[in-house]
């Protein structure tokens, strides 16, 4: 395992969490087809959710009777609904947990990424005037800062 310097573990976090914005603008440039595309995004938020858990727990070599306990509790978040900013901290914390190895880092940081993608276009708003891009681009990047503050601030206090 290769150890991941500050400034990799940074870059990583801050590519991984730019996810939202392109999302966000992607989602401004196919206006016609988000109502189709958003049927969908649920299930591939979930998709990613449950990959970035696999990973998590591959990397921390979890015996399997804590996977399937994992995977249940996942299941009932999903059942009874998240919160995403919740699940955007959950992810800070993850980035961090996988951070001693660089090859796992990269795989979680671009899971995170597309879930970026995704969550970042469910922001968007069809009815979304061109003048209040910017201020909803902001919103967006303001309502999800668990992400990064998460991974940073336990990166430079445990790391």
């Amino acid at each position: 395992m290769a150890a991941v310097t500050l400034s990799q573990f940074a870059a990583a976090v801050v590519i991984s969490y730019l996810g939202l914005l392109s999302g966000f603008f992607l989602a401004l440039l196919t206006r016609e087809e988000l109502p189709t595309a958003k049927k969908y995004f649920p299930w591939l938020e979930k998709l990613i959710i449950l990959a970035v858990a696999a990973f998590v727990m591959d990397f921390f070599s979890i015996n399997i009777v804590a996977r399937v306990v994992v995977y249940i509790v996942l299941l009932l978040f999903f059942i009874y609904g998240y919160n995403l900013k919740l699940v955007y901290a959950a992810f800070g914390a993850a980035i961090f947990a996988v951070s001693k190895d660089s090859n796992t880092l990269l795989v979680v940081a671009a899971l995170v990424f597309l879930f970026g993608l995704l969550s970042g276009s469910g922001y968007f708003d069809s009815k979304l005037k061109r003048k209040d891009v910017v201020r909803g681009a902001a919103k967006v990047f303001a309502n999800n800062l668990l992400c990064p503050a998460v991974a940073i601030v336990l990166f430079l206090a445990f790391g």
